[in-house]
């Protein structure tokens, strides 16, 4: 049997995991083949960049080994989870700490280096240190083709690519295509210039991290002494609002079981449709509301307003700038002081928090046969970039943070929702659509912080691109066609390839795969895998 892992950030890693575990009896020789430019395992967790660049994932909810309650059916491996290690390694680390991200590239790197140690006498594995070109189906099996043109022919490919190569630099002084690496990406950015950074989400967070703190700027407490060598940033998205704070939470914090949002619910949903295709908004959504209500039982009428302003936001017209960015900090503080009395005791947290804790409820709603195609439009467009707003947003220091920076003058929020946005001889203008009075906002640089997956780019994803020769489009075209197992499905047919595909460059087909395992909890991301491997290895006398 021989597997090839295309790509192997923390998700191919894990890939490796799942191996080890399945080839720990006796059995036929298994060889595994890691292609991956870099070191294995880190993906963009550079061990090297700035401590100012944080985890959106407290130390606690993190491991790259399986536990029982993880993998109740699969195979254990056993290893020391994200914070045993950091405490191990680093001293005092608080379960609900928002880490630099370099650690935990430190920790995948540690990781990657114990699992290879680890290895069954029936396992070979071979790191083949390039880039894959092109994944493609070839018999039985599939081909994987690398740079320079060399190629291997295997019983399966699993590719986990992530979010693609980086992108090329582009020589525009007054266009910023992608944030990444920080702080290189913004390092021309002058100080004293006004930057607009299209987007409020954590990669936007990481651009004013980078031009503030990673300028020299410090925070004391709730103020912020700027170091003069920041430009002024200015903010802007669709919905014109920033995103909710991450809240406080504790170890012992366990999520109630779903009511309403189970797959039972949605199976039956489905039986009463002759194609089994579900429409998100009115099939789906009021499960989440009821979800949501269900454990606001106590809280107040503004509460629940508060909560529902974040899952259904309505259009809202401002008389002008002013009234808006009272409105606009206004709400931010008080996310903010909701996100401080945290999980448990905030009612509004605890509302919001059912994105998080019942994903795969979402997600059985996507996986096949999914939603209908302007449902699925609907869902990859709108939907999740709420979901992103009201429970993947920045951590709560961030937003106190954003709101000094503001208080400072060094940031400021956008016109509005969805700005126009031009590109004139010297700079843009960001004009407002929502405001009586209007309003406009010059900027010198434009940084596109608002980043998408898949991407459809031959540059940043050859081997998606490649796929796309081979495999037929998933919902609405926006993502590969997969089985429920995660295997792409040909063109010619949609019979079942021997190419899985996890990770980023599966979102459409399925929701919410970049993440790295958490323990003691049943793990959706490691059941994937074994759902390919375990019956692959079986059949190779596993």
């Amino acid at each position: 049997m021989r597997i090839a892992v295309v790509g192997v950030g923390p998700r191919g890693l894990s890939v490796l995991e799942r191996v080890i575990g399945h080839t720990a009896g006796d059995g036929p020789l298994v060889e595994l083949l890691l292609i991956e430019p870099g070191e294995l395992g880190i993906g963009a967790h550079h061990p090297k960049q700035p401590d100012y660049l944080l985890l959106n994932t407290i130390a606690g909810q993190l491991t790259m080994f399986s536990d029982p309650a993880m993998v109740p059916d699969g195979p254990v491996t056993g290893g020391p989870t994200f914070l045993q290690w950091c405490r191990r390694e680093n001293g005092a680390v608080r379960y609900e700490e928002f880490l630099p991200r370099r650690l935990i590239g430190e920790y995948l790197r540690w990781s990657a280096g114990e699992l290879m140690s680890r290895l069954p006498s029936r396992l070979h594995v071979r790191h083949l240190p390039t880039f894959a070109t092109a994944v493609r189906p070839c018999g039985a099996g599939a081909m994987v083709t690398l740079e320079g043109g060399e190629t291997h022919q295997v019983d399966l490919a699993v590719v986990t690519t992530g979010h693609g190569l980086a992108a090329p630099a582009v020589a525009d002084e007054r266009l910023v295509e992608t944030p990444y690496p920080l702080p290189d990406a913004v390092e021309s950015v002058p100080g004293g210039a006004t930057v607009a950074v299209l987007g409020t989400g954590l990669s936007a967070m990481d651009v004013v991290a980078a031009l503030t703190v990673g300028r020299g700027g410090q925070f004391l407490g709730d103020a912020y002494r700027p170091s003069g060598r920041e430009p002024r940033i200015v903010l802007a998205n669709r919905s014109g609002w920033l995103p909710c704070a991450r809240p406080a939470t504790t170890p012992s914090r366990r999520a109630a079981a779903a009511r309403f949002l189970t797959p039972a619910a949605i199976a039956a949903l489905r039986a009463d449709r002759p194609d089994g295709l579900l429409d998100f908004r009115n099939d789906l959504e009021p499960l989440v509301r009821q979800e949501v209500l269900g454990r606001m039982a106590d809280a107040s009428d503004a509460e629940i307003a508060f909560v529902r302003q974040v899952l259904d936001p309505v259009d809202e017209t401002f008389d002008d700038y002013d009234a808006y960015l009272v409105e606009v900090l206004g709400r931010a503080r008080f996310d903010l002081s909701e996100a401080r009395r945290g999980l448990g005791v905030s009612l509004i947290k605890e509302g919001l928090e059912v994105l998080r804790d019942h994903r795969e409820g979402i997600r059985a709603a996507l996986d096949p046969p999914g939603l209908t195609p302007g449902s699925h439009r609907y869902f990859m467009e709108t939907y999740t970039a709420l979901v992103n707003r009201a429970v993947i947003g920045p951590q709560k220091e961030r937003i106190q943070e954003l709101l000094a920076l503001v208080a400072a003058g060094v940031v400021r929020p956008g016109p509005g929702p969805s700005p126009s946005v031009r590109r004139t001889a010297t700079g843009w203008i960001l004009s407002s659509t929502g405001f009586r009075a209007e309003a406009e906002i010059t900027a010198d640089v434009l940084v596109r912080a608002n980043l998408s997956w898949p991407v459809r780019d031959a540059t940043l994803d050859p081997v998606g691109e490649s796929l796309r020769e081979w495999i037929a489009p998933g919902p609405s075209g926006a993502a590969l066609a997969l089985d429920r197992d995660g295997f792409a499905l040909r063109r010619d047919g949609g019979t079942r390839t021997a190419i899985a595909v996890f990770g980023p460059p599966a979102e459409g087909a399925s929701y919410y795969n970049h993440y790295v395992p958490s323990p003691a909890v049943w793990s959706r991301a490691l059941t994937d895998l074994d759902r390919v491997l375990g019956p692959a290895l079986s059949g190779a006398g596993a």
